[in-house]
């Protein structure tokens, strides 16, 4: 069964403070928190029983690795934002056959990869932050693929581990996968002086117009479904340092379709936010209406 649902996700750290907390930053609560319900409801509707997740913080160099334990659980404090993620339990069901088949592919391929089996392997805040709120209403029981961030792959090397990772979804029967790109979209921090100025999660505070205007228009090409000019235009995207490379929109690429003219249309879950300088936002690419006409989208709002 192929992938039924993708979307690229924001993991934004702000998001895992206490409800009373986040109620009361000015402006009112991040919009992702809401999107996240919204986000629920689609697996369901999509009736997901396995989540691939690419992790843009779990960072490999010579290769990519998968986390093929078929179980985790423990308790998470996030070492570079131990203030806003701390003593966070997690428990969450592998999906061994998938890392299994995905290995087996890779190696037939030449793709350097890795299927990871010790449930002692490390977890990273932008699985486990996506996890926490998807992992509740009913979909507690869903499996999980977490999928590394290569640090020494080029968009061609990301794209084909979409392909690669397409087949071997493809080849188990009854695997009704969503594919999540856990990351941001520009992704420049501004210098620690002037860390304040940038607090705001107006999208206003992104840290150069520039960003956001590259942001905004990588927005509007994914609600056209324009792929293609998004992929022809990643050496100027790349200068606004994308979280991950972009790996985890460029990966989504590849598994939706092989890397050949996908026209999957976005629309948002949420606004488009700031982070401490950096464009955040949760973008849903409904597969099974992959050609619908636009006029049948919801709009991005906000920009």
């Amino acid at each position: 069964m192929p992938i039924v649902a993708a979307a690229v996700v924001s993991h934004q750290p702000g998001i895992m403070l206490p409800d009373k907390v986040r109620e009361r930053i000015p402006g009112g609560d991040f919009s992702l928190v809401e999107g996240f319900k919204t986000m629920r409801q689609k697996l369901k509707d999509a009736d997901v029983n396995t989540l691939v997740i690419f992790d843009t913080h779990w960072f490999t160099t010579s290769g990519h690795v998968v986390a093929g334990a078929s179980s985790f659980n423990g308790i998470y404090t996030s070492e570079e934002l131990p203030d806003l993620i701390k003593d966070h339990k997690y428990n969450w069901n592998g999906c061994a056959d998938l890392a299994t088949k995905l290995a087996e592919i890779a190696k037939r391929e030449k793709v350097p990869l890795l299927n990871v089996t010790t449930p002692s392997l490390p977890v990273h805040y932008p699985t486990v932050n996506v996890l926490h709120y998807l992992l509740q209403d009913g979909l507690e029981d869903l499996k999980v693929l977490s999928i590394s961030c290569c640090q020494a792959a080029r968009d061609h090397n990301f794209i084909q581990l979409g392909c690669i990772l397409k087949e071997a979804i493809d080849s188990i029967p009854d695997l009704r996968v969503a594919y999540l790109g856990s990351g941001g979209m520009s992704h420049e921090f501004p210098a620690l002086d002037d860390f304040k100025k940038h607090q705001s999660k107006d999208a206003s505070n992104v840290l150069t117009p520039d960003a956001r205007k590259a942001d905004e228009n990588i927005l509007e090409l994914w609600k056209q479904g324009n792929h293609e000019q998004v992929i022809e235009g990643m050496s100027t995207y790349h200068k606004f340092s994308p979280e991950g490379f972009f790996g985890h929109y460029l990966c989504m690429y590849g598994a939706l379709g092989g890397g050949k003219n996908i026209t999957n249309r976005g629309y948002l879950l949420s606004d488009y936010e700031n982070a401490a300088g950096t464009g955040q936002v949760h973008v849903w690419f409904d597969v099974d209406s992959s050609n619908s006409s636009s006029s049948s989208m919801p709009p991005l709002s906000k920009l």
